[in-house]
């Protein structure tokens, strides 16, 4: 919680802050996603009955590798400009609330955070995954089972249909 009154009661006036947030674990894209060592370094001001905070949040992001399943650590950076008011106005999604002279950054510090989320998790850029017959971890070791056998998919009998030049 970030403690606003004195920018409530100075209106313009810019102050400085650093603070840590929790932020629970979730799903992105159903994944698991976990943000420890959030923290948020950054200035706010009051105008009128409304805060405005800016800041730079820095964390680290803990997932799975999209290929081998594997945990993922990365650093992550994200920028932070979020209006606060007292009073909500539903046609301002982008406006947080805040009750008396604090303000929960949870909720702006997560949503930052996500946009800056990598479109996948990869344990590194030649991951070689897991085998599509067995499971067995590639980076790991090999696997037998592919040797001579020709592997099925779902995709398996459109390529049978096309081989013997059927009609779809």
């Amino acid at each position: 919680m970030l403690d606003v009154s004195n920018a409530l009661k100075y209106p313009g006036q810019v102050y400085s802050f650093e603070l840590g947030v929790e932020i629970e674990e979730m799903e992105v894209l159903s994944d698991p996603v976990a943000f420890t060592d959030v923290t948020v370094r950054g200035e706010f001001f009051g105008s009128g009955e409304q805060v405005s905070i800016r800041g730079e949040i820095t964390s680290t992001v803990t997932s799975r590798c999209a290929k081998c399943l594997e945990p993922v650590v990365l650093p992550l950076k994200a920028e932070m400009d979020a209006q606060f008011a007292r009073q909500i106005d539903p046609e301002d999604p982008d406006l947080y609330s805040f009750e008396g002279s604090k303000a929960d950054l949870t909720d702006a510090v997560r949503d930052a955070l996500l946009l800056e989320l990598p479109y996948r998790f990869l344990c590194s850029e030649d991951c070689k995954g897991l085998c599509p017959r067995c499971g067995v971890n590639l980076n790991l070791g090999t696997c037998t089972c592919q040797e001579g056998a020709e592997v099925t998919n779902p995709f398996s009998a459109l390529k049978a249909i096309v081989q013997n030049n059927e009609e779809v």
